[in-house]
């Protein structure tokens, strides 16, 4: 039989999921960027800063680099950012 509201509640448990396991990027003015949802640094130096998300990981190539913030699920990098890539 039917149910509708458990139909719902599944539905919604999966996009939880999907929201869950991405990842939110902004970057402002190629001066700062902030990231959520992050998995961990693999790369940090002055011109790049590699870190992982759920499935792969990001390059920010720049001058300067300064990673000013980390915590268990964001990171803010500042510098001057030329470049952002997902691999």
């Amino acid at each position: 039989m039917f149910n509708f509201f458990d139909e719902l509640k599944g539905n919604l448990k999966k996009i939880e999921q999907s929201v869950l396991n991405n990842y939110n990027i902004i970057n402002l003015s190629g001066k700062i960027l902030y990231v959520e949802g992050h998995q961990g640094l693999t790369i940090l130096s002055d011109n790049v800063i590699v870190f992982k998300i759920k499935k792969g990981r990001i390059e920010v190539n720049g001058q300067n680099l300064i990673l000013s913030e980390l915590t268990q699920n964001t990171l803010k990098i500042e510098g001057d950012i030329k470049k952002v890539e997902e691999f």
